[in-house]
This record gives C-alpha cells, structure tokens and sequence, in this order.
C-alpha cells in the first residue's frame, strides 16, 4: 500500500525476495540497488527486521534514512540501532491501517512515528510529508507506542482471530453494532497469520494484556453463571 502513494511524489524502486510478487511492478529492482536510495523504507515481517538489516547495513552510506513500518516498535527499533551504522538515520513508523482499512484512501488515517536517530530539518520535512498526504501523525516513544498497540490491536487481532476459528460473524439476525464489529473484524482477519504471531510474540506488553482480557472475560463468565444458579437454585439453564 505504501508504495501506491510514494510513487505519486518520488521516484521509487522496490525489491522482494518473492520473484513472482515483482512480476507486474514497474519499479522491481536489485536490492543492492534498493539500499542505495537516499530513503529506505522496510516494508517486512518483525521477525525479519534483523536478517534484513544484517544484509543491508554494509552497503549503506552515511546519511541515508532507514524507515520501519512494523506493528512492533521496541524491537526492531533497537534491532536497527544495533545492526546499522551509527552514520544511518533511523525512523520508526507504523501506519495504523491496513489494504482493507485503507483501501477507500488514506486521509484521516493514523500513522505513529518514534524519531530514534535523525536530523531535525529531515524529520521535519517527513512530517510535513506525512501531513501532506492527510495522515493524522502521532509522535510517540517505542516503549509507548507498544503499550497501547498492546490493549488495541494485539487484542483486536486476537479476538477476531477466535471469531474466525469459530466461524462466528455473517448472521442475518444481527443488530447494527454487532455487524459492525463484526465487518470489523473482518478488516483484519485477511491479514497475514505472520502478522498476528508476531504481533502477539514481539510485543512485550502484548503478553499480559492478553492474560488481563482472558482473565476477564473468565470473571465475567463465573459471574453470570452465579447469577443464573442464584435465579436458579437447581442449577437449570
């Protein structure tokens, strides 16, 4: 998705492992020719974010800017500060939509930034950039930034990970806001399963916010169970 937008403004050259993914893309190119762009932008999975940046670090020059995407900041981000030379700059960036989300345009969306290692003026003309494409910026610290991600998309991703086993949502006999949550979780359970473990394994907080929700929803449970058994002194249901 992030590309679709760049190469309205920049001239922009794009590499994947995957040859058949660059089959029809117009700016497919070498990846020694990818990291020798002013600006490198990581598109990949959290749990690659080091072999990546092993494999690119020595070609690099200083001053170049190396932008993550992932889902997950406190990771890769002190991946990227160990992996890259110190001459790099370095910033984190999650855009808080997805193909499904943003399919219809991006304007209004969210994006979270975490300025770990650049130059004032440049990252103010990414700002600037961002805003320009209507984004609502949101600058934060990694450590922030996967505490909330943690209470919000981690148990999003995990809630509609279990409608989706339980093939619950799609029912005619439904009231607005339940087919709308549910169209929601719909949004992202087209999502890669990579992205939902790595969301739930590289996220630090990630964890116990999962246990917090677990555990009560299961409170709730035995509270309406005693409820009932208090309505029904037989036990009947």
């Amino acid at each position: 998705m992030a590309y679709q937008y760049l190469r309205m403004s920049r001239e922009i050259r794009v590499y994947d492992p995957d040859p058949a993914k660059m089959k029809n893309c117009p700016e497919a190119a070498a990846f020694a020719d990818v990291v020798t762009a002013d600006l490198i932008v990581l598109a990949v999975p959290i749990s690659v974010v080091e072999r990546v940046c092993r494999q690119m670090a020595p070609q690099l020059r200083p001053g170049q800017l190396v932008v993550d995407t992932c889902s997950v900041k406190q990771k890769p981000l002190e991946v990227m500060r160990r992996e890259l030379p110190e001459s790099v700059q370095i910033l984190g960036t999650h855009p808080l939509f997805g193909p499904d989300s943003g399919k219809k345009g991006i304007a209004g969306m969210k994006i979270a930034v975490c300025p770990v290692r650049i130059d004032p003026p440049l990252y103010q003309s990414v700002l600037e950039y961002l805003k320009s494409l209507k984004l609502v910026v949101l600058e934060t610290t990694p450590e922030e930034h996967d505490r909330q991600i943690a209470r919000t998309q981690a148990v999003f991703h995990l809630i509609a990970q279990a409608c989706k086993r339980l093939h619950w949502g799609g029912e005619d006999i439904t009231t607005p806001g339940p087919e709308t949550f549910f169209n929601l979780l719909a949004t992202v359970q087209n999502d890669t399963d990579q992205l939902f473990l790595d969301l739930q394994r590289e996220n630090s907080f990630a964890p116990t916010s999962r246990s917090e929700f677990i555990a009560e929803v299961i409170r709730l449970d035995e509270e309406l169970n005693k409820i009932s058994g208090e309505r029904d002194p037989k036990g009947g249901r």
